[in-house]
This record gives C-alpha cells, sequence and structure tokens, in this order.
C-alpha cells in the first residue's frame, strides 16, 4: 500500500537525521579539528623547537677524541640534511597537522637558511621565519597585518605597563590596550572608578583604592547599612540600627527623659539628655556601637 504524504514526510526527515547523526563522514569531523590555532603561535612554536633541536644535535656523532677523522666528519654533519631532518623531527609532533603543513610550505627557505646558520645565528630564527619570511608575526609592540605600533604611555611602557596591547607581535588584533583590572584609558594611564591615580619617581601610574567607607563620617554610602571596603568598590550588609531592639530602648527611653525633663522645666538636663540621644544616633547609624 503507498504511503500517505504525510507518512513520507516523516520518512524523509528520520532518513536526513539519521545521515546526519550516523554518516561516518560525520563522525570524523570533531569540533577541535575545525579550530586552527594562530599561524603566529604555530610558527612560533615551531622556531622555538628548531632551535632547541639544533642546540640538541650540536655535539652529535662527536666521540669526544681529538683525531681529524672525527673533526671532519663532526664537519660535515653540522649542515647535513641527515641533521636537519632530526632538528625538523622535534619541531612539529605526528598530531599536529597545521604546524606539518606550515613546515611543509617553507621547508626550501628553511633549507637555505639552514645551510648558512651557525650557533652564532640559530636564536634569530624564530625571527627570520616568522617575521621576515612567512611574515605571520610582528615584532614586539605591534600589531596587525602592517606590523602598526601599540598604544604607549609617557613612561615609554607598552600601555604604559598597565595592560596589554590585542594582537600583540602579531598580524592579528586591533591594537587596542587591554587593561589591568584598576586601570583605563586608551594607553592604561588612568584609573578606574573606585581609585585614586598617583605618579612615582620612575614616571609610572599608580592606582589606589579608596576606602568609600571611611570617605564621610555622617553619610556612609550604605546609608543606615554596615559598609564592607572590597578593592575599587564596596559592598552594603547587615540591617539599620532601627530594626535592632536593643538600640532602639535605650533611644525610646532617652527620648523619653528628655520630654518629662523639659515638661518640669529642667532644660539643662533636658539639653544633655537630647544630645545624649543625638550622639547614641550616630554612633548606631555608623555601627560604631
Amino acid at each position: 500500500m503507498p504511503l500517505n504524504i504525510s507518512n513520507q514526510i516523516n520518512f524523509f526527515v528520520y532518513f536526513l537525521l539519521l545521515i546526519t547523526f550516523y554518516s561516518p563522514c560525520s563522525s570524523m569531523i570533531m569540533p577541535n579539528q575545525l579550530m586552527d590555532s594562530d599561524p603566529c603561535d604555530t610558527c612560533r612554536k615551531i622556531g622555538e623547537k628548531f632551535v632547541e633541536g639544533y642546540k640538541k644535535t650540536a655535539g652529535s656523532n662527536f666521540g669526544g677524541g681529538n683525531t681529524d677523522w672525527e673533526e671532519k666528519k663532526l664537519k660535515g654533519y653540522a649542515k647535513s640534511e641527515t641533521r636537519l631532518i632530526e632538528v625538523l623531527e622535534n619541531a612539529c609532533s605526528k598530531s599536529e597537522s597545521q604546524c606539518s603543513t606550515f613546515l611543509e610550505k617553507y621547508e626550501e627557505p628553511i633549507e637555505e637558511w639552514y645551510q648558512t646558520s651557525s650557533l652564532k645565528t640559530i636564536e634569530i630564527f624564530p625571527q627570520w621565519l616568522c617575521i621576515d619570511t612567512a611574515k605571520v608575526c610582528c615584532p614586539e609592540g605591534t600589531f596587525g597585518k602592517n606590523c602598526r605600533r601599540c598604544h604607549y604611555g609617557n613612561n615609554g611602557l607598552l600601555c604604559s605597563g598597565n595592560g596589554m596591547c590585542d594582537g600583540d607581535g602579531k598580524r592579528s588584533g586591533n591594537g587596542r590596550c587591554i587593561c589591568d583590572t584598576k586601570y583605563s584609558g586608551t594607553n592604561c594611564s588612568n584609573c578606574r572608578k573606585g581609585y585614586t591615580k598617583s605618579i612615582d619617581l620612575n614616571n609610572q601610574v599608580i592606582c589606589t583604592d579608596i576606602d568609600e567607607c571611611q570617605g564621610n563620617f555622617f553619610f556612609s554610602p550604605c546609608g543606615l547599612y554596615k559598609c564592607n571596603n572590597t578593592d575599587g568598590q564596596f559592598e552594603c550588609y547587615g540591617e539599620p540600627f532601627y530594626r535592632q531592639l536593643p538600640k532602639m530602648s535605650v533611644l525610646a527611653v532617652l527620648f523619653l527623659t528628655t520630654g518629662v525633663l523639659m515638661y518640669k522645666d529642667m532644660q539643662v538636663l533636658a539639653l544633655l539628655t537630647s544630645t545624649l540621644a543625638t550622639a547614641l544616633v550616630i554612633l548606631f547609624a555608623r555601627h560604631i556601637m
């Protein structure tokens, strides 16, 4: 019996879901395989591993003797393809496809550079490969496609020494300063709200926390609640004194006494009692008592 339209649609949807979730091709593609790392990071890693491998093989195949044969053998090995292969094999692990692809792309210029290299020049290999040749990185303190200069402070430090430049040393980013917690501004030379700014003898901006809870004796930022100072801000907690029975009982007695004394025309004592009650209100409000 032929399927009706509704059954045909359901069958078609089920078939699509089956292909999507159980296809061998779909199971082979993992999310982390789709996210390649920054080319500059890959290149720098290769550069570091290359230098490490170069130094590690510097004394290879040398028995420690002083014979002419050993000296000639060492000189021959120093620029040999065998040594280069050993160094390159150490640069990438078998699971790092992006690293291997990068090496294959620049295999010829690396081999040419290797033939003129020495222990004195090996340290500049990462710069030669990543900045000058592959052009996937920038010198420190620059960013973007054309290696533009990041923001510097008046003290000559990158982001005033209080942050980092977005894209620093890479051919990416926008060059904006990502300031540390306390700092703000284009070059991180200002302080965020809740901090006071000062400059030391080295022209370095110092941001010091403001204790808002001690800012004014009579007017707390928390009103009648307790105030706790934190880094760059404050928090209010507890409950106001007028919700605490013992304190309110004391104040009630004092104000009642003041009223009685005024009624009996005992002005001096009434004034003293009233002053005491007012002082206690302030102390209670500030949570000093």
